[in-house]
C-alpha cells in the first residue's frame, strides 16, 4: 500500500475511532438527560414532537419537557413517554430514549428543557434548546417515496454506474498484483477521503445536537463497518486481501445501504436538513465504492464468496452480541442493538415478525439468518447471470473476429 493511501487510512481510523472513544467518555456520567430533536434555532408548527434520551443510575421515575416563552410570561409542562421493547404486545423493558408531544399556545420564540426524576428522588435537567414557533410552518418530517426520497436514489444509481465505467476506462497500469486503469487509483483516493470526511463530520454533528449514543452510534453496524473498511479494500494491492474484503463488504455494504435507502430512518430530518444530505451521501458512497470495485477493481464473486461471507458473518455476530450486552453496563444503561441482535427496534420492523415466530432475543436470530440468506442470495444473482451472458456471447464475438 502506497504512502498517500496509508496516510488516508490511518488518519481516517484515528479520527473516527478516536472521536467515538472521546464521546463515550464524555457521556459516561451516572445521570443525564438530553434533547435530541428538534434541533435548535428551527421554525416549527404549533404541534411537534420533542425526543431525546435520559438515564439515572437509580432508575427513572418520570420525564417531563418544560416549554417556556422567551419573554418568561408563560410556560407549560408535558409528560414524556419512554420507548419500550415489546414481545407479542407485552413490554419487556424501557429504553433511555423518550418523546413528548408538544402543543404550543401561541407563535413566538420558546425554550425547551427536559427534566428527569430518578426513583431515589434525584433530578437532572437538560440544557435549553430554543425554537421558533409559527402556525402552519412546513413540516420537516421525511416522507418516503416522494421526490425527496426517489431523486437521491436515482442520482446515487447513476453516479455509481457512471464512476464504475469511468474507473475502468483508460490505460492499464500495474497496481500491486493486478492491473487497473490509470483512472482507478485517483478516483478511489477521492472516494475514500469523501467517505471519511463525511462520516467524521456526521459524528461531530450528531454529538453536538444530542443524538450520539454508545448504544447506537458505534461503527458496529453493517454500514458503519463498511465505511471503515471500504478504503482498505479499495487501496489494497494484494489480490487475496481485496477479494476477501470485497466478498464481505459487497454483501454487507450494498445489502445494508440498500435496505437503509429503501426505508430511511431520519425522522424529522427531511430535505434540506444536514442529516438528510449526510445520510444519502454516506450510503450512496458505500454503494458507489462497491460498484467501482466490482467494475474496475479486478474482483468477482463465486459460490465460495457467498459461503465465506455467511460463515464470517455468523462468527462475527458472536462478539457483537457480547458487546451489545456489555454496553448496558455504561450510561445510558441500554443494551446495544448492533446487527439488531439485542431487541426489536421500538419503531417497528421485520424483526417484530421474527420475534413473534421464534421468540425474543437471541432466538429470533433464526429469522435474521433466513432473511440474510435470502438477501445475500439476491445480491449474488447478478454475478452468475453476467457470467452466463458473457459465455453466450463469446462464440459470437470469436466468429466476428475470425470473419474480420
Amino acid at each position: 500500500m502506497r504512502r498517500s493511501s496509508s496516510i488516508v487510512i490511518v488518519a481516517g481510523f484515528v479520527l473516527i475511532i478516536g472521536s467515538q472513544v472521546l464521546y463515550t467518555i464524555l457521556l459516561a456520567t451516572p445521570n443525564g438527560i438530553r434533547i435530541r430533536s428538534p434541533e435548535g434555532n428551527v421554525t416549527l408548527d404549533r404541534t411537534f414532537v420533542v425526543s431525546g434520551d435520559a438515564w439515572m443510575r437509580s432508575g427513572i421515575s418520570s420525564i417531563h419537557v418544560q416549554l417556556t416563552e422567551r419573554s418568561g410570561t408563560g410556560s407549560s409542562s408535558f409528560p414524556a413517554v419512554r420507548d419500550m421493547v415489546r414481545h407479542k404486545g407485552q413490554a419487556l423493558f424501557a429504553l433511555s430514549s423518550w418523546s413528548a408531544r408538544i402543543e404550543v399556545p401561541a407563535d413566538g420564540f420558546w425554550d425547551l428543557r427536559a427534566s428527569v426524576t430518578g426513583i431515589d428522588g434525584s433530578e437532572k435537567t437538560s440544557a435549553a434548546r430554543s425554537v421558533s414557533v409559527r402556525e402552519g410552518a412546513p413540516v420537516r418530517e421525511f416522507r418516503s417515496w416522494t421526490a425527496e426520497h426517489l431523486v437521491p436514489i436515482g442520482i446515487i444509481a447513476a453516479i455509481a454506474i457512471g464512476l464504475g465505467f469511468f474507473a475502468r476506462a483508460g490505460r492499464r497500469r500495474n497496481f500491486g498484483e493486478l492491473e487497473v486503469s490509470s483512472r482507478y487509483r485517483p478516483l478511489v483516493l477521492c472516494l475514500a477521503i469523501v467517505v471519511w470526511i463525511n462520516e467524521f463530520a456526521y459524528q461531530v454533528y450528531w454529538f453536538l445536537v444530542g443524538g450520539w449514543s454508545v448504544v447506537s452510534a458505534l461503527m458496529l453496524q453493517m454500514c458503519g463497518l463498511s465505511i471503515l473498511f471500504l478504503p482498505v479494500m479499495l487501496f489494497s494491492e494484494k489480490q487475496k486481501t481485496r477479494q476477501f474484503l470485497f466478498d464481505i463488504l459487497y454483501f454487507w455494504g450494498i445489502g445494508g445501504a440498500f435496505m437503509a435507502l429503501i426505508a430511511p430512518d431520519i425522522g424529522a430530518n427531511g430535505f434540506p436538513a444536514y442529516k438528510y444530505f449526510s445520510f444519502f451521501l454516506s450510503h450512496g458512497l458505500i454503494i458507489t465504492s462497491a460498484v467501482v470495485m466490482a467494475i474496475a477493481g479486478g474482483v468477482s464473486l463465486s459460490p465460495r464468496s457467498l459461503l465465506r461471507v455467511f460463515i464470517f458473518t455468523n462468527l462475527f455476530l458472536i462478539p457483537v452480541y457480547g458487546i451489545d450486552q456489555a454496553i448496558a453496563l455504561i450510561p445510558p444503561y441500554d443494551p446495544g442493538n448492533y446487527f439488531a441482535l439485542g431487541y426489536p427496534p421500538p419503531t417497528g420492523s421485520i424483526v417484530d415478525l421474527f420475534s413473534d415466530l421464534f421468540g425474543s432475543s437471541p432466538r429470533y436470530v433464526i429469522g435474521l439468518e433466513l432473511m440474510g440468506i435470502a438477501v445475500f442470495g439476491i445480491l449474488y444473482l447478478p454475478w452468475p447471470i453476467a457470467r452466463r451472458i458473457k459465455a453466450a456471447r463469446a462464440p459470437q464475438m470469436k466468429a466476428t473476429d475470425l470473419s474480420a
